[in-house]
């Protein structure tokens, strides 16, 4: 659309005056020029301790946790703890019907009363054996001096015969002697034999006697075990955190396991005696489970990149985010040589356990330790990290400020690098200043004044009170 000639006329009027307006205000305002000036940050050499931490995060396990079962199969009788109770070691947990056990323990008694009367009669029969081998051997003895002397006899009367009259006469004397006198040697003879035999299985059956009477033995010590622990009592003092058995229900035979502790590793073991002892194992599905609650621990995983500044022995503290503002001394007290790998982070267990146990703590709850990988000596020089520099040779500095500002550049040596500063071992003292380096330029207060509008506060380029001339332009 063509515009009429005098607005155009006016239009460019109003252009000519505002830019006459705007140049005016410039010329008696200018813009402050800016002056960049770099700060220098500073920091003080400080007394104290120096220390360098890790944080991990667990939740909180007792020490050592044992699951109880029976070591012998039955019929629940009797539960005698309820969850969240806590026992003592030794205390009754349950009991199982008996009446099977108790025929049993009756049978094997009758048994081993039974072995111990054959093994009587076995030693009865040995000494029997014994003696007739003695009669037997006396006897034998007898016989070879009777034929002894029988036979010298003999040996005479057939010398005399060789020069008399009567040849004949004491040939058949002497013949018929030496005869009798043998018979009744190899009869003796054989009855020894026979005695020495009798007595050689007289001495087995004696030894068999007793190996009977041993098995009877054990399996009577069996039975009595096996009534004693159908009531089974606590292997250790603690809170029942698990009851898996009820009245009526079944069991199978315990085995004997280990107990676990907070590190994940064996740690002593348990197994069904006489006094009715647990058996232990590591799984949660025993009778009852009992926790350990005179220690607390915090199994956390510690980072991969972490672990080799993490040693047995380090102090930690630990929070606890359920609990304000408390707090808790701890330590470490096992790591795990096995790493663990979850989605590509591979991570070690260890243990955190507890100096003292907060009031209103519990089992399960979140923690966070804050472990102490290291620390200097109470009383140590430190400076902000900052303020350190290190060459490529391993040689530090500090640029040190003097009370006229004008700065030195000092080697020092360094000890304990931590979260809050670094320990310097010489070349600085206490209460110097050191320089942490330069802040970029800034402007100054005139400089940083930016012109947003003119005078009066308009947004559009007004004039003095914000407003445009009124009565229009000219025509």
């Amino acid at each position: 659309m063509k515009l009429p000639r005098p607005l155009v006329i006016n239009v460019t009027l109003a252009a000519v005056i505002i830019a006459a307006g705007t140049g005016a205000y410039f010329v008696a305002n200018p813009i402050a020029a800016a002056t960049a000036e770099a700060t220098q940050l500073t920091g003080t050499v400080q007394e104290g301790i120096v220390s360098s931490t890790i944080t991990a995060s667990g939740s909180i396990a007792a020490a050592r946790q044992v699951s109880a079962s029976f070591s012998v199969s039955g019929t629940i009788a009797t539960v005698d703890v309820a969850l969240g109770a806590t026992v003592t070691a030794g205390q009754q947990l349950g009991t199982l019907v008996t009446d099977d056990l108790i025929e049993a323990r009756t049978d094997a008694a009758n048994a081993l009363a039974d072995a111990n009367t054959d093994l009587t009669d076995a030693n009865t029969a040995l000494a029997e054996a014994k003696a007739d081998l003695v009669t037997a051997t006396a006897e034998a003895a007898t016989a070879a001096a009777e034929e002894a002397a029988t036979t010298t006899a003999g040996t005479s009367t057939g010398a005399g015969s060789a020069t008399g009259t009567s040849t004949g006469t004491g040939s058949s004397t002497g013949t018929g002697t030496g005869s009798s006198t043998s018979t009744t040697s190899s009869s003796s003879a054989t009855d020894t034999s026979q005695a020495e035999s009798a007595v050689t299985n007289a001495k087995s059956q004696l030894s068999s006697a007793e190996d009977k009477v041993d098995e009877a033995a054990d399996a009577y010590n069996d039975s009595v075990d096996a009534v004693n622990a159908a009531t089974l009592t606590a292997p250790i003092a603690g809170l029942v955190i698990a009851v898996s058995g009820e009245v009526g229900g079944t069991t199978s035979t315990g085995s004997s396991g280990t107990t676990s502790d907070a590190s994940g590793t064996a740690s002593g073991t348990a197994s069904g005696t006489a006094s009715g002892t647990a058996s232990t194992s590591t799984s949660s599905s025993g009778f009852v489970t009992i926790a350990d609650v005179s220690a607390y621990t915090v199994s956390a995983a510690i980072a991969e990149a972490d672990i080799a500044s993490v040693a047995v022995g380090q102090a930690a503290t630990v929070t606890f985010p359920a609990l304000d503002d408390v707090t808790a001394a701890a330590s470490i007290t096992a790591i795990s040589p096995t790493a663990t790998a979850s989605n590509s982070i591979v991570t070690y267990a260890t243990t955190i356990t507890l100096s003292e146990i907060p009031e209103g703590l519990r089992l399960g709850q979140t923690a966070e330790a804050a472990i102490t990988t290291a620390a200097s000596a109470e009383g140590s020089l430190y400076v902000p990290t900052a303020a350190i520099t290190t060459a490529t040779d391993g040689t530090s500095t500090v640029e040190v400020l003097d009370e006229s500002d004008v700065s030195s550049v000092v080697t020092v040596e360094l000890g304990v690098v931590g979260d809050e500063g670094t320990e310097i071992t010489s070349g600085l003292t206490s209460g110097q200043t050191v320089v942490l380096g330069e802040v970029a330029a800034t402007t100054d207060d005139a400089a940083t004044t930016e012109q947003s509008g003119f005078p009066g506060g308009g947004t559009g380029g007004g004039f003095t009170g914000g407003e445009m001339p009124t009565g229009g332009f000219p025509g």
